[in-house]
């Protein structure tokens, strides 16, 4: 792995000679003078490119062999200025194309993701910033993208599952910023991070690009945060139904000489009081109630508080940017009951603590032209404890007797540390206008020692547990036309992992040995895009890929419900995308989109988490094969910049087709097949004030019937979850440009009973108010 990596480095001493640049930056707007916000920016004939901020800013450095400075924005005509080697500032004004109808749609990132567009990556990114108002969680926000299916096992901080096109949990790699979220906690998972942290969420189905560095089988999900120039403040609280608080801060400066410090705090809390219905334990009989009953959860507060802090310096000569970082967090969990709800806790709780330092550093043209690098570091010095240390067995009436054996799942006292850390580096060079090749290398080292206090000899747990992971990739992207390119790339996967476990005991004898797994796999892929008409886009894509076991899977969760199975091999899976993208502008005030993605996955040794029902505790395990066909459909309309709506629907049906077994041909259970979403908004300008904005949206989700259990299994009382169908509404009201706003939302309005997992219930009906104040001054 020290080989794979320090090859970044060879590369890049190669090029040690500088050319002369010069930071130039100015504003783009339109004609009525507004600012533009993702315009590109960029010297003609390279891909030496920069994307203006919410207030049209932007920054770039060229080189003296720059002579055509060009900015193009959606909807709007390019503009191109002569380069003079005397002047610094440069200012766009665009002119509206009247070929293209502006729109107000959420799905958006022609701009911000158009090379990877264009490249054949099926991939979308969502604008965060229209939800910066409202009182949604990340995940909300991630599902309005067609074939992601986010599934919670509660309320908030309860454990999230992410599907994208029939793949789902790990399968699934996370990003923030590009960095993966490996090395962070639980309390950095999706549905607690605040969705004012993100200016865009970018979503990768299928194939994901080299410069991630990931093993992901299904796809990626990387969350893009602001990046605001000058003095910015950006807060907010919002206060909902069963006692939920969520404060966001994010706050920054940077100097005209280049110097930046960054600050992102949030929090969150919640009772997750919500009612359930649930069996009721009889302590004289020990025996489970025939019917359920209506409860309130007593024992599943949550909350996590983080902070984020950032120095450095950007816009140099040496560096675009140069930070270092450090982020503190906790976390506190009460358990309320295991993977079902046939059992309750009235006492059990974990924690975790997060304490990392980072560093980033990115430079483009770095020794000449069109090579670009960077590298980004993190080390999580975090930890935690698990506390099962009650006497009590309780029932879900909060009723309690005197247990007969200590702890309500596992006698437990188990304080852990975790040393985790990730190292992605990245290097692109441009070859000429028509080819870019680029290298990536992303190390994650994971050790874990315990202690449980509660065990005599805890020999387990008293040497480390590791597994590092390494991913380095190679690809190059050929422009053959503006109506083609491709990309071929190719990845090694390599993992070292090593645990103390005890192999057997004869005669009562013990034997614990250190057993160690090494092994290295190849993938490969490529993608592929036409451009039939301006409007008609045709995508294809192709990989065989690999995705490694992570730490929780080999060495099981810390909180005890899902044990360690060491013996776990490597997925492996052949991917098929194709997918066909159209825009119809039917006059200059409606706008019409639609996309249709087909999908195939063949995955071997492909890694579940099979659940039992007694305990409701859980291994992961290897199905030897499993099939996933499956089609995506999403289409948008929007008027002028009144009324937008989108309507998306996803089908997929993955199966065991492991030759010999009891399940073969059935479909994977816990994973709805046919899901859905409508979403719908409408704005008002200068409602009572001047320079404010009043929206109205509405969002329908609908889920079909799905088993929780393989149909073979119970074929004579199928484990079915009921079909679900939620609404949910909310308006905000803006003022003072948006300095000032306001929400009210109100979800599942009916107060529909609603499940993602097993026999999990969702909150029913919830109410939350939102207020948020932003200043930005350059």
């Amino acid at each position: 792995m020290k080989a794979s990596f320090f090859s970044i480095f060879f590369l890049f001493t190669v090029f040690t000679s500088f050319s002369q640049k010069t930071t130039i930056s100015g504003f783009v707007k339109d004609a009525e003078g507004s600012p533009l916000i993702d315009a590109s920016v960029f010297v003609v004939g390279t891909q030496n490119v920069a994307y203006t901020d919410v207030d049209g800013a932007y920054q770039l450095q060229v080189t003296s062999k720059s002579q055509i400075l060009a900015c193009k924005s959606l909807g709007y005509l390019q503009q191109e200025i002569a380069i003079d080697k005397n002047k610094n500032t440069y200012n766009f004004s665009l002119k509206r194309d009247p070929s293209f109808s502006f729109d107000d749609i959420l799905i958006v990132g022609k701009s911000s993701v158009k090379q990877i567009e264009e490249s054949g990556f099926n991939a979308i990114a969502i604008d965060a910033k229209p939800f910066h108002n409202a009182t949604v969680s990340m995940t909300e926000v991630l599902e309005r993208a067609p074939g992601v299916k986010i599934q919670e096992a509660g309320g908030l901080g309860s454990r999230t599952n992410v599907t994208i096109n029939g793949l789902s949990g790990r399968h699934v790699r996370f990003f923030i910023d590009g960095m993966p979220m490996d090395a962070m906690s639980s309390a950095f998972q999706v549905n607690n991070l605040p969705i004012n942290l993100a200016e865009r969420i970018e979503v990768y189905k299928g194939v994901v690009p080299v410069k991630f560095g990931s093993d992901a089988l299904g796809g990626a999900v990387n969350i893009v945060t602001k990046k605001t120039k000058g003095t910015y403040l950006d807060a907010s609280y919002s206060y909902g139904s069963f006692n939920t608080h969520r404060t966001f801060v994010n706050a920054g400066y940077t100097s005209k000489s280049g110097f930046t410090a960054q600050l992102n705090a949030f929090q969150n809390y919640s009772d997750n009081d919500y009612y359930v219905d649930a069996t009721i334990k009889d302590f004289e009989t020990n025996l489970l109630s025939q019917e359920t009953q209506r409860v309130r959860r007593f024992h599943d507060v949550y909350h996590n508080e983080v902070v984020i802090a950032k120095l450095g310096l950007v816009n140099k000569s040496f560096a675009d940017q140069l930070l270092f970082g450090f982020t503190l967090g906790h976390e506190y969990d009460e358990i309320q009951h295991p993977a079902y709800l046939n059992l309750a806790f009235g006492e059990k709780y974990q924690t975790s603590n997060t304490i990392m330092p980072s560093l980033l550093y990115a430079k483009k043209d770095l020794g000449l032209d069109g090579l670009d690098f960077s590298i980004a570091a993190n080390y999580n010095f975090g930890g935690g404890n698990n506390y099962d240390l009650s006497d009590r067995e309780y029932n879900w009436l909060g009723e309690w007797v005197i247990s007969k054996s200590l702890g309500e799942s596992s006698y437990s006292d188990f304080e852990y540390k975790d040393r985790n850390g990730t190292i992605n580096a990245n290097l692109d060079y441009e070859i000429n206008s028509k080819n870019r090749l680029t290298i990536n290398n992303v190390s994650n080292f994971f050790s874990r020692k315990g202690d449980e206090k509660k065990a005599v000899d805890d020999y387990i747990n008293e040497k480390p547990r590791v597994n590092n992971r390494n991913i380095l990739g190679v690809g190059l992207n050929t422009e053959f036309s503006p109506k083609f390119n491709t990309s071929i790339f190719g990845k090694m996967y390599s993992y070292h992992a090593s645990a103390y476990l005890n192999l057997s005991q004869l005669n009562g004898i013990e034997n614990f040995e250190t057993v160690t797994k090494d092994d290295s796999k190849y993938g490969y892929g490529f993608t592929a895009t036409y451009f039939l008409k301006d409007n008609l886009q045709l995508k294809a894509n192709y990989e065989n890929t690999v995705r490694l076991p992570v730490s929780e899977e080999l060495f099981g969760a810390v909180f005890g419900f899902y044990l360690a199975n060491f013996d776990l091999k490597p997925e492996i899976s052949n991917n098929y995308n194709f997918g066909v993208n159209y825009n119809w502008n039917i006059n200059e005030d409606n706008v019409f989109s639609t996309d249709v993605n087909f999908f195939y996955r063949r995955t071997s040794d492909y890694i579940r988490l099979n659940i039992s029902y007694s305990q409701g505790e859980g291994s992961y395990e290897n199905t030897e094969l499993v099939k996933t066909p499956g089609v995506d459909l999403e289409m948008r309309y929007s008027y002028k910049n009144r009324f937008v709506a989108g309507v998306s629907a996803s089908y997929l049906e993955p199966k065991n087709y492991t030759e010999g077994s009891t399940y073969y041909k059935s479909t994977l259970p816990n994973q709805p097949t046919l899901f859905g979403q409508f979403n719908a908004s409408y704005f008002v300008d200068n409602v009572w004030l001047n320079q404010s904005k009043l929206s109205f949206n509405y969002v329908l989700e609908y889920v079909d019937a799905f088993l929780y259990d393989y149909d073979a299994y119970q074929a004579a009382n199928r484990a079915e979850v009921p079909k679900q169908i939620s609404h949910n509404i909310s308006t905000t009201y803006s003022w003072k440009k948006g300095k000032y706003n306001l929400s009210l939302d109100a979800k599942n309005i009916l107060d529909e009973t609603l499940y993602d997992n097993f026999s999990l219930q969702k909150p029913g009906r919830s109410f939350s108010v939102k207020f948020r104040y932003f200043f930005n001054k350059l």
